[in-house]
């Protein structure tokens, strides 16, 4: 009898034991499938704070290409010109490398009385634009002509009034202009003189 309920015991040990490591089993399984959503849960995070900063980013980039291309809108200022006076329009000539490649629809001319404005879409690849305003005297246009072969295009002011232009704008009028105009007025000042006659009428 003894014998016999040693053996009864060993199989509730070995259900004990087995029932032991289903349970452990169990516990790493449910450990295992515990971790996955909390990976899935980064995973769907990491794009979401990605996109915020991305998106920051790329309006920063924005931003400054916004700010890029207002500066290459009007383009590169041309500098360098020369001009000389005619009977019936005023001539500026410029002058540059690779103005003989620029094609006709490149090239766009724009004025007021007092101002002229030409624009070159394409020179070497990049946008060029010369500007001038505070004219002189009022024009009623202008005309573009090339100068292939040498490089030069020249804008031809078309004159309001046939008269000379002793400078190109009111604001580069150099010391001999100032002078001529002071003399002007110097003359002027003699009218004060009228003044007297007008109390000796």
């Amino acid at each position: 009898p003894k014998r016999n309920f040693g053996l009864c015991r060993r199989p509730r040990l070995l259900a004990a034991a087995l029932s032991l490591l289903v349970a452990c089993l169990g516990f790493m399984a449910e450990e295992a499938t515990g971790e996955a959503p909390p990976v899935e849960e980064k995973e769907e995070k990491k794009p979401v704070v990605y996109e915020g900063a991305a998106a920051g980013k790329y309006n920063w980039d924005d931003a400054k290409k916004g700010e890029n291309a207002d500066k290459d809108i009007a383009g590169e200022a041309i500098t360098k010109y020369s001009w000389s006076d005619g009977k019936k329009a005023v001539s500026i000539y410029i002058e540059l490398e690779g103005l003989d490649e620029v094609a006709d629809d490149d090239f766009t001319i724009d004025n007021t009385e007092r101002s002229v404005t030409l624009a070159i879409a394409n020179l070497g690849g990049k946008k060029k634009r010369f500007a001038m305003s505070g004219l002189s005297e009022d024009i009623d246009g202008v005309k573009l002509v090339r100068k292939k072969g040498k490089e030069t295009v020249v804008l031809k002011l078309n004159k309001k009034e046939e008269k000379s232009w002793w400078q190109l704008t009111e604001k580069t009028s150099g010391g001999g202009g100032e002078d001529d105009d002071m003399g002007g007025m110097g003359g002027l000042g003699g009218m004060g003189g009228m003044g007297g006659m007008g109390g000796m009428g």
